[in-house]
């Protein structure tokens, strides 16, 4: 009995996620009854790979106490890259997967030493990290306005398109990505040194301090990874829109965060998982079909986006507290 007590208490904050998922599913599927029709379910599911990744990529800053405002500043510009490699170097109307290949590795590049940048401003500099993650943010919008004079670059190869626009058995071929993404982050965080120390960094700097943990380079491999997360997204957002430009999903920005904290990550740092970030992603998407099909207008659906986030970071206090 005392086992299942533990089992329980370890996974209260999935047991709410996953019951909040339900009871938000339930209610959308009454004010609209086809909603778990197939073209439903799988226009979701177009949409949760990209989210899920920079949520990833936020919330794994918020596990050393920091934040990461670059997120989709440094997305857009490593998308920015992949379209300009493949726009000038593939011909309109062929294809060249070696080239595509090339191109999607040189955006996911640039966003891990987006990433890095990051880390090395805020590990070495002692900048808070929400100033410098903000002017690395104007920094990168900037770049990507001088690359594109204000823009858009489209009209991408095949194979490119098949990532964010075609399926695999009748799943879309982004979740595969997400999914592999995923697997890799738990070995991280679970299987690997980095993990233990994230956690102790985020939860008791002092404690990793005197541990011996380098905290200036677990500062910038975290915002490296970060970056890795944004590219990954970036591929798959670049694909999906076909095209690339600057100012492209900016309103995701309040979104990862407000999923992160809401999957049950501290803001603070030291606490978060992947499976609750995952359940936080489905209820967003959930909930956003719901705001949808009310057809609210934009403005209040931001507002009950900002609801959702101060009720989240007000209930993991009052948790931490007691």
């Amino acid at each position: 009995m005392d086992k299942v007590k533990k089992v329980i208490a370890k996974n209260s904050d999935n047991s709410m996620l996953l019951l909040m998922l339900v009871v938000c599913t339930a209610l959308v599927s009454l004010i609209k009854p086809g909603f778990f029709s197939f073209a439903t379910v799988q226009s979701v599911a177009y949409q949760i790979p990209e989210m899920g990744l920079l949520t990833v990529a936020m919330a794994i800053t918020m596990l050393v106490g920091g934040i990461n405002l670059s997120v989709i500043a440094s997305a857009n510009l490593s998308g920015i890259i992949m379209a300009l490699i493949m726009t000038r170097y593939i011909p309109e109307g062929t294809d060249n997967i070696p080239l595509v290949l090339v191109a999607v590795l040189a955006g996911v590049l640039v966003s891990v030493a987006a990433g890095a940048l990051n880390g090395l401003i805020i590990a070495h500099f002692k900048i808070p990290d929400m100033l410098a993650t903000l002017g690395t943010q104007l920094l990168f919008s900037g770049i990507c306005l001088a690359i594109t004079r204000g823009e858009t670059i489209s009209g991408y190869p095949d194979s490119f398109k098949f990532i964010g626009n075609e399926t695999i058995g009748g799943i879309p071929t982004a979740i595969y990505i997400f999914v592999l993404a995923l697997l890799f982050l738990v070995i991280l965080l679970r299987n690997m040194p980095y993990g233990p120390r994230v956690h102790l960094y985020g939860s008791n700097k002092v404690a990793s301090m005197f541990s011996g943990v380098n905290d200036k380079a677990l500062i910038v491999k975290t915002y490296a990874i970060s970056g890795l997360f944004v590219g990954l997204a970036a591929v798959i957002l670049t694909s999906r829109f076909n095209a690339a430009a600057e100012g492209y999903a900016s309103s995701y920005l309040m979104q990862t965060i407000l999923i992160a904290v809401l999957g049950g990550v501290n803001p603070n740092g030291g606490h978060g998982k992947v499976s609750g970030i995952v359940l936080g992603v489905l209820i967003f998407q959930v909930v956003g079909s719901g705001l949808n099909i009310l057809r609210l207008n934009s403005h209040l659906t931001t507002a009950i986006y900002g609801v959702i986030l101060l009720l989240a970071v007000t209930a993991r206090m009052l948790r931490t507290e007691k």
